[in-house]
């Protein structure tokens, strides 16, 4: 399995090192449950970001922009010359 390092700060790093020498097993594996059981226990929050994410992109290139750059729709509209606005 390839690696990847991941930035956390120290103290979460320390948590991970402690419950990985704990229950005998690597940190990686800490980081993988850890993560699986997030994603079981917050599959709410994920359905409503990937609904979110859903109704930005059907609602065009301009929506997209604007939501990626954190900018009102107008404003994004204006620089763009209202290009855009449908997909």
């Amino acid at each position: 399995m390839a690696q990847a390092p991941i930035k956390v700060n120290v103290e979460t790093k320390e948590r991970i090192r402690y419950l990985a020498a704990l229950v005998d097993t690597t940190q990686a594996e800490v980081v993988d449950r850890a993560v699986q059981e997030y994603a079981v226990r917050h599959a709410d929050l994920i359905e409503k970001g990937i609904d979110r994410a859903r109704s930005v992109l059907a609602s065009g290139d301009a929506a997209l922009a604007a939501h990626l750059l954190g900018k009102p729709l107008d404003d994004v509209q204006r620089v763009s010359g209202g290009v855009g606005q449908n997909s």
